[in-house]
């Protein structure tokens, strides 16, 4: 193989270049992360010695490559050989790369602050760098990475090419935007995001008196759209059960399916979330990944979701069976690697054989990969989640007991999003309104 650095749409790329089994000769393109124009080749060249080395890339193994990928932060490939989106794309699909934007000094914010008190011209675009780097510092990480990607790359630059200042911009700017927005195929839901950063914006420079009114406010928010995701039926979930078996998707695969959790509420389980004595299992911590100047970065979090998704759930004698299963294969695993073992994730019960925490990110790619070797209709792996609610509604649970099983915090959501109206349902409707129709027809006759 050789391993050469190229040029791109003025990205650098890795081109790898080799035979196949049938001594046909085949390229990989890995993109580095890195634009040309900013001066990255010497950090390219080293990239590139990095992925050549021995073992290091193998064009024949994704988990390899994908391995090698993820610890120099580089994109990761699907089993297409395409790279996954994990950021912003262009409309050509496209990974866009991440620039990194130098974050205001408290200095330049204050001196910014006091130039559009005294009504200094600025452009919307940067005045939404002023507001983030002030906002920043009260939300979340990951909330903090999808602001930045919308600030700097999405919302920002388009106002800023169509020249609308902060005191000059108009709901007809805004409804551009997303007029725009919806040609490229961004959904409304998307959309909903971009029109509440754009509000927060705006609020904050009406209570501050940069601007006479908040002109979003008389914006129509894009319509939400309820997605309908997909399920597996019971043959389905047996099939699925039996290809994940002593697998590392198993534990994975079990929760989602039985319990209905989200992948970061698996990634986050904890054995002090375990109580054996009583057979429950508090579901408290989850394990996030975020992208931040483009690099993953995990965020473990002593809390859910929201709220309603702090709950406790009853384990099954088949659950206790596998924690246990779990707990003993961890002990063999610090026994066999040694001082190799990575003991930083002891308390997480959801790892690999060398401690490494199991990430949300390889749960989702993992499983759809599980799914195409074996030949299964593909879902994602949130589906499951949709599965396991379709199949205690079409048991006859309550929905508000599934509300609380799913830790919604009204039933709703449930409703509308996770419980499908099972096709086993209809041919009981159809029977009940035949047997009411055909008992008034005898009685006619």
């Amino acid at each position: 193989m050789n391993f050469n650095l190229r040029e791109k749409h003025r990205e650098w790329y890795c081109v790898v270049t080799f035979r196949d089994e049938n001594n046909k000769r085949k390229e990989r393109w890995v993109p580095l992360k890195l634009l040309v124009k900013e001066g990255k080749k010497k950090e390219a060249k080293s990239l590139v010695d990095a992925i050549s080395q021995p073992g290091a890339f193998d064009p024949n193994s994704l988990s390899v490559t994908n391995a090698t990928l993820d610890k120099l932060n580089l994109y990761l490939f699907d089993d297409n050989w395409r790279p996954m989106r994990n950021g912003p794309t262009t409309k050509m699909g496209r990974p866009r790369i991440y620039v990194d934007v130098k974050d205001l000094t408290p200095g330049e914010i204050a001196e910014g602050q006091m130039g559009l008190k005294k009504g200094k011209k600025i452009l919307f675009g940067d005045y939404l760098v002023i507001w983030f780097n002030i906002h920043k510092e009260n939300v979340a990480l990951n909330t903090v990475a999808s602001l930045k990607g919308q600030v700097f790359h999405i919302i920002g630059p388009w106002f800023n090419a169509q020249k609308v200042t902060l005191s000059g911009i108009q709901p007809e700017d805004i409804e551009a935007f997303y007029r725009e927005k919806q040609a490229d195929g961004v959904s409304n839901n998307t959309l909903r995001h971009y029109h509440g950063t754009i509000r927060s914006a705006l609020q904050y420079a009406f209570k501050r008196g940069y601007v006479i009114s908040n002109v979003a406010d008389r914006v129509d928010k894009p319509k939400k759209e309820i997605f309908k995701g997909s399920f597996y039926n019971e043959d389905e979930l047996k099939k699925l059960f039996s290809a994940v078996k002593g697998t590392n998707l198993e534990f994975a695969v079990y929760m989602a399916a039985y319990y209905g959790l989200r992948r970061e509420e698996v990634c986050g389980l904890r054995w002090d979330a375990v109580d054996f004595q009583y057979k429950t299992i508090t579901i408290k911590h989850t394990v996030s990944e975020v992208t931040v100047d483009g690099k993953f970065q995990l965020l473990l979090k002593d809390t859910t979701k929201n709220k309603s998704s702090f709950r406790t759930l009853p384990l099954s004698d088949s659950t206790i069976s596998l924690l246990l299963e779990m707990k003993q294969r961890q002990e063999k695993m610090q026994s066999l690697f040694g001082n190799r073992y990575n003991h930083g994730f002891d308390d997480y019960i959801y790892c690999f054989e060398n401690g490494d925490l199991v990430r949300p990110n390889w749960v989702t790619y993992s499983f759809r990969k599980l799914l195409d070797d074996n030949g299964m209709r593909r879902i994602r792996f949130h589906d499951l989640r949709h599965s396991c609610a379709t199949l205690l509604r079409h048991e006859g649970v309550r929905m508000e007991d599934i509300s609380k099983w799913l830790g919604h915090s009204n039933t709703l959501t449930t409703e509308q999003v996770y419980a499908h109206y099972d096709e086993a349902a209809k041919d009981d409707t159809l029977k009940a309104i035949s047997n009411a129709l055909d008992e008034k027809g005898k009685e006619m006759d």
